[in-house]
């Protein structure tokens, strides 16, 4: 039960818990490096898989803040 809970839920979620970064510091950065807030909520719910359809805009400036591709945090698609 344990290896659940630590699990990354993301793609996202896992470069956090690798750079040992928070979601409130991913917000910081996104807003030292965009000039533009993403809510408290919303970077939580992205982070948690529980929001995937966002705006692209969205995507670049986390990518942008974490110095990555936005190819590194979107989800594969999965084919039933």
């Amino acid at each position: 039960m344990k290896d659940q809970m630590n699990k990354p839920k993301t793609k996202l979620h896992a470069i956090l818990i690798q750079r040992e970064m928070s979601q409130e510091e991913l917000r910081r950065i996104i807003f030292e490096k965009s000039g533009k807030t993403i809510g408290s909520d919303r970077i939580s719910r992205i982070v948690n898989g529980q929001l995937t359809n966002y705006f692209t805009d969205t995507a670049k400036m986390i990518a942008n803040a974490l110095c990555i591709s936005i190819e590194d945090i979107l989800e594969d698609e999965v084919n039933d």
